[in-house]
C-alpha cells in the first residue's frame, strides 16, 4: 500500500499515527502487538486524531531512526523484524516504521516477561494479552490450531456414532467421497481423536463436531438465539440456547431463524412456496462461517444470533485472524483459524469454497433486492449485520425527498452550474459505478482522499448525493439530475 493510501486510512490493527516520537514504552508495546498479529506500520509526523501532516525536522530523522531501533532491539523479545523508511510527502518528512508479523510468538517486553509483557492489537489500540491469548500465540508459533488439541477430560465414547454417520453421509452426497468405517483409525485420520501418553482422547474438533454436549468441555460452545421486540434488546419475544454438535447447531439455528422472521407465501403452479424476508442461503452461509471460524479457545464466549424488526445480527468470538482485514472480505482471501473443523465442514458441503463465503452472501442479498450487509471486527468479536431494507424502498424515499428539495427555489436548481470540475467528475464516476470507494475516486482524479471527502460533503449538502447502507458494503445514489429538472421547469413555464 502506498504512503498516500496509508495516510487516507484510519488507525487500525495494522496502522498507527504519531505526531511526534512516542514514548519508549509505547514503541515497545506497539512492536510487540504488531509482531504478535499480522504486522503493522507506525507513521511518525502525522496527527493521530486529525491526520494533519506535521512532518519531522530533517536534522532529527537519523537520531529518531536510531532511537527506535535501539528500543526494539533492547526491549522486545524475541526481536521482531522491522524496517524504517523516510518519505517526503507534501514537502514534509515522515518516518514509517514497519513491524513484520513474527514467527516466534509470543513477542513480549523483555523486562516484564512473557506472562506480564505480551501485547496484542485490538482495533487501533494495544492490549495486554491474557493467558488464553498467550497460549494461542504459542500454538501459532508451532502452527497448531486449537481445534487440534486433545481434551484430556473427555473420552472417545462421547463421540456420538450417529453424528459421525451424519458427516459420512453428507460428504458422500456433497463430494462423492465413499463411505468409511468410523473406527479408531478413521477418527485418527480426520483428527477427531489423538493419542496422548498411550491413551486416545477426543480433540477439540472431535468434541465440537461429534459430541452432543460440547459445552461440557468447551464452555460457550453454544448459540444463543433471541428474537427481540423492536430494534433494541429491551424485550425479547422468543429465545433459545442451541447446543449439540456443530451440524445440529447449524440446522436448529436456521429453524429458529425461519420461525421468527416474516415470510410470504406464493402459489407457483401446483405448489405453495414460502419466501422469507432474508435469503436463507445468505444467513446459513454467515452462520456456518461463525461456527467454523470462531475462537473456541475463548471459554465462556458464545455465538449470538439476534433478530430485530429491522435487522439480523450474528456475532462470534475471536474477530478476524491477524492477517485478514475487513477490506479483504469478499476478495478471495482466506485464513482458517480451525483447520480441522474447516476441512470437515467443507467435505460435508457446508462450506463451498474457502474465501468465497462473503461473495456468495452479497450475491444472495443483491438477488433479494436488499441493501448489502455490514461486517464489523471490534474488540475481539466479529459481527455480520443483515438489514431487511429493500433498495427500491430507499431509492423511492430518496426521490420523494428530492422532488420537494428541487421544487423549492429555481435558483437552488441552477446550482449545478456552480459545481467544480472535481465535483462533476465525482458525479460522473458514481453514475458509472455506484459502489466506487473514496479511495478509488482519489486515484482516478488525482487528489487526496481528504479533498474527496470535502467535495462529497458539499454534494450531499446540495442534495446531489445520497449514501445508501453502511460505509462498507453500501453504495451511492445520484438523487436527481438538477440541470434536467431546471430545463423541464423552464419549458413548463
Amino acid at each position: 500500500m502506498s504512503i498516500q493510501d496509508l495516510l487516507s486510512s484510519p488507525e487500525s490493527k495494522t496502522l498507527e499515527f504519531k505526531e511526534t516520537m512516542p514514548t519508549t514504552q509505547a514503541i515497545a508495546k506497539t512492536a510487540c502487538a504488531f509482531a504478535n498479529g499480522g504486522g503493522g506500520a507506525v507513521i511518525i509526523g502525522v496527527g493521530d486524531k486529525d491526520k494533519k501532516i506535521i512532518g519531522i525536522d530533517e536534522l532529527e530523522i537519523s537520531d529518531l531512526e536510531e532511537k527506535i531501533s535501539n528500543i526494539i532491539y533492547t526491549m522486545v523479545e524475541p526481536t521482531p523484524a522491522f524496517n524504517a523508511m523516510v518519505y517526503n510527502f507534501e514537502a514534509k518528512l515522515l518516518l514509517k516504521v514497519d513491524i513484520f508479523p513474527g514467527s516466534l510468538k509470543p513477542y513480549h517486553l523483555k523486562n516484564k516477561g512473557e506472562i506480564e509483557g505480551t501485547y496484542i492489537r485490538l482495533g487501533s489500540t494495544n492490549r495486554k494479552a491474557d493467558l488464553e491469548i498467550i497460549e494461542e500465540l504459542r500454538r501459532r508459533r508451532m502452527n497448531i490450531g486449537f481445534d487440534e488439541i486433545e481434551i484430556l477430560e473427555a473420552t472417545i465414547d462421547e463421540l456420538d456414532k450417529e453424528n459421525i454417520e451424519t458427516y459420512l453421509n453428507r460428504r458422500e452426497k456433497a463430494r462423492d467421497i465413499p463411505q468409511a468405517e468410523p473406527d479408531t483409525d478413521f477418527l485418527k485420520k480426520i483428527k477427531a481423536i489423538k493419542q496422548h501418553n498411550g491413551t486416545v482422547y477426543p480433540t477439540v474438533a472431535g468434541i465440537l463436531l461429534f459430541s452432543n454436549q460440547p459445552e461440557n468441555h468447551l464452555p460457550g460452545a453454544v448459540i444463543k438465539c433471541a428474537r427481540f421486540m423492536g430494534n433494541d434488546m429491551d424485550e425479547f419475544i422468543d429465545q433459545r440456547i442451541i447446543t449439540g454438535s456443530i451440524f445440529t447447531q447449524a440446522e436448529e439455528t436456521i429453524a429458529f431463524f425461519k420461525k421468527n422472521i416474516k415470510r410470504s407465501a406464493k402459489i407457483e403452479g401446483l405448489y405453495r412456496t414460502e419466501k422469507y424476508e432474508y435469503p436463507e442461503k445468505a444467513i446459513r452461509e454467515a452462520l456456518v462461517n461463525a461456527l467454523c471460524h470462531r475462537d473456541y479457545s475463548r471459554r465462556g464466549a458464545d455465538i449470538k444470533f439476534a433478530i430485530f424488526d429491522n435487522r439480523l445480527e450474528i456475532t462470534s468470538p475471536g474477530g478476524l485472524p491477524p492477517n485478514i482485514a475487513i477490506e479483504d472480505l469478499g476478495t478471495g482471501v482466506s485464513e482458517l483459524r480451525n483447520k480441522i473443523i474447516g476441512k470437515i465442514l467443507n467435505e460435508a458441503g457446508l462450506i463451498e469454497g474457502y474465501g468465497t463465503g462473503v461473495l456468495r452472501i452479497r450475491k444472495y442479498i443483491k438477488e433479494k433486492g436488499l441493501i448489502q450487509p455490514e461486517f464489523r471486527d471490534h474488540n475481539g468479536f466479529f459481527k455480520a449485520i443483515f438489514y431487511n431494507t429493500k433498495i427500491e424502498e430507499v431509492e423511492k424515499e430518496v426521490k420523494e425527498v428530492d422532488r420537494e428539495v428541487v421544487g423549492e427555489l429555481d435558483t437552488r436548481v441552477r446550482e449545478v452550474d456552480k459545481l467544480t470540475q472535481n465535483q462533476r467528475i465525482i458525479i460522473d464516476l458514481i453514475k458509472k459505478d455506484p459502489t466506487i470507494s473514496k479511495k478509488e475516486m482519489s486515484k482516478i482524479i488525482g487528489i487526496r482522499p481528504s479533498s474527496i471527502d470535502k467535495n462529497i460533503v458539499t454534494l450531499k449538502e446540495k442534495s446531489y448525493l445520497q449514501r445508501i447502507g453502511p460505509a462498507k458494503g453500501g453504495y451511492w445514489i445520484i438523487i436527481e439530475d438538477h440541470e434536467k429538472n431546471h430545463n423541464k421547469k423552464e419549458k413548463e413555464t
